[in-house]
Order: C-alpha cells, then structure tokens, then sequence
C-alpha cells in the first residue's frame, strides 16, 4: 500500500463508504454459509446423511436414493451448481481479506490513470458478480459462462443501477505529471467517490474537465475537505494537489447553475508555466480559463500564442512551423 501521509486521511474520510461495502461482503459470506449448511456439499452427501440417518436397520431393506425421492428439493442443485457457490463464497472471502488494500491503489509513474481505476473497479465489482451467481444458483438456474466469468472480473460498465449505488470508493497515489483526469468520466455514475493523492508537480486545474452538473469534483490541498467529499450523494473525483494548482469545488446541490455550485478558493499565481507529462502551457492556460469561466470571473482574456525565440513572424501556419523546425534543426555535423 503507498505510504503516503495523506493516504490514511482519505481512508478515514471514506471510512463510512468502505465500512459499508465491508458489511455488505461479511453479510452475502454469511448467507453463502448458511445456505452451504442447510444444503450440504454435493447431492452425494445428501445421500449419506439420509442413509446415516436411517441407521443400520434400512440396510438391504430400503434404498436411499428412491427414499430421498421424497426430499427431492433438497437434492435439486447437482454437485456444479454446489462448487459454482462455493467459487462464489471464496471469490467474496478473498475480497474481504485484502481490507484497506482492496481500496488503495498506486499507479506507477507512467501508468495509464484511467486503466488503473478501470482495473481496480473491475476486482471490487466481483463482489457483485459473486452475488449474481449465488442467486441464480441457488434457485437452480445454472449461470452462463458470462456470469461465471465475473467470478475473474465485473466491470464498471456491467454493474447495474443498484451496484453503482453502492459502489466502494477507490484512493490513489498518482503522479501529477500521470494525472489525465477526463479518463475517469465514464466511473461518474451511481455513488462512485475516487479520491487522487497526487505526487509531485501537476497542472494546475487537472480536474476542471470532469465538472458536470451533477458531479461533486474537487481539487484541495487539506485532507479534511474530503469529509464533505465523501458525504455527498453524488459521485464525485477529489484530488489532493500540490500548493501550485489551483483550489476549488463543484457541488451539485450548491445551486441551480455552475457559478454558484462552482466555489474557487486559490488561483495560481501568474508565472512562467511548462508542459507537464505533455500537456502543454497552452492547454493549462485553457483549462484555467475553463475554472474561470464556470465560476464567473469575468475579465478574462484568451491567452496570447507564445512565438519562439528567433522565429519570424508570418501570417502563414506553414511559414511559422518551418521557420521553427529549421531554428531547432542542429546543422553541425554537415560539412
């Protein structure tokens, strides 16, 4: 598990979400296990108890098999519908078993962000898939190879209504130089909460392009903001950013349109930016102007294209990107 300081922090803050998604896995484990005791193992030992229930005096006088014809209930579920359940139990017990690891993630400096969360949704959803396939069997419908499959991994995109709802909350330690937010739209749904520690430098609004009406974002510098983070309803992504991105938080309910749901706190200060994990001063400059305008500021003015030093100026875009590829160009090996 990462070992950043403001991991625990965001756990806690979370602590309710994930308590609940625990309790809803001890539970379905327990169901699981009563039904297992009241059903037996396999159809097999169904018979062996009948038999051992009998006692020694049915010996070469009644058979078993045709007297458990009269608990045919009992023996509906073969022995694959049997171990299918017990995959399903021992899918739920390994999930439950990995406690605050099942909720924190690192992604490696590199790593795709989206993928990383895509993956992570995909183990925790085989909780819910773990549930589908109990159902079904222990009502003796066989599931399909597709049910069966979620046993492996569920993702985000086949949970239902109700799953969404009760989604688990994912926490991760990301580079800011990785942190291509607008990757984890498709996760807003439901009741889904993804809280970005964020290493290093970053942009300065990497979030602003996840604000939606009916989504809670915020990008803060205090791990105490998450409390209200977390209470939200809403699905929401907060991150934890450096002293250098900006501050703010769009909640759903705030208002009835984005200027007054949309509360920034700091800005950064006007300096000399670079690219960071290659998005460009000019796409910063946008997504700045984006947080501003969504929050009403007025008075903004476009950001002005940047001319490389020692490039001509010309009206023509083919002019200016050959003036600047022959200024970049390094002749000094040529005779």
């Amino acid at each position: 598990m990462p070992s950043d300081e403001r991991i625990q922090p965001a756990l806690t803050a979370l602590s309710g979400r994930i308590e609940a998604f625990r309790a809803a896995l001890a539970t379905t484990i327990e169901q699981i296990r009563s039904f297992q005791s009241s059903h037996g193992s396999t159809a097999a030992t169904k018979l062996d108890r009948f038999a051992e229930e009998l006692g020694p005096f049915a010996t070469d006088r009644i058979d078993v098999k045709k007297f458990s014809g009269l608990f045919a209930d009992s023996l509906k579920l073969d022995t694959v519908t049997l171990e299918t359940i017990d995959k399903a139990r021992a899918t739920l017990e390994e999930l439950a078993a990995l406690e605050d690891q099942l909720f924190v993630l690192d992604v490696p400096s590199g790593g795709n962000l989206r993928d990383h969360v895509s993956t992570a949704l995909e183990n925790l959803g085989r909780a819910f898939g773990a549930a589908r396939v109990f159902e079904l069997s222990k009502f003796g419908r066989f599931p399909d190879n597709e049910h069966a499959r979620s046993l492996g991994s569920f993702p985000f995109s086949r949970w239902s209504r109700g799953e969404r709802r009760m989604a688990p909350p994912l926490v991760l330690s990301v580079d800011g130089s990785d942190l291509r937010a607008a990757g984890l739209a498709e996760f807003m749904d439901g009741a889904q909460k993804i809280v970005l520690v964020v290493r290093g430098e970053a942009t300065p609004v990497p979030l602003v392009r996840l604000i939606t009406p009916g989504a809670y974002v915020l990008q803060t510098t205090e791990p105490s903001d998450l409390n209200r983070f977390a209470e939200a309803e809403a699905p929401g992504v907060a991150a934890l950013v450096p002293e250098s991105a900006a501050r703010f938080v769009h909640d759903p309910i705030a208002g009835p349109d984005a200027g007054a749901r949309l509360k920034i706190t700091s800005l950064p200060e006007e300096r000399r930016r670079k690219p960071v994990g290659g998005v460009s001063v000019a796409q910063q400059s946008e997504e700045l102007l984006q947080l501003k305008s969504l929050g009403g500021q007025v008075g903004v003015a476009a950001p002005t294209a940047e001319v490389a030093v020692g490039v001509p100026s010309s009206s023509d875009p083919v002019d200016k990107l050959a003036a600047w590829l022959l200024n970049q160009a390094d002749l000094r090996d040529l005779g």
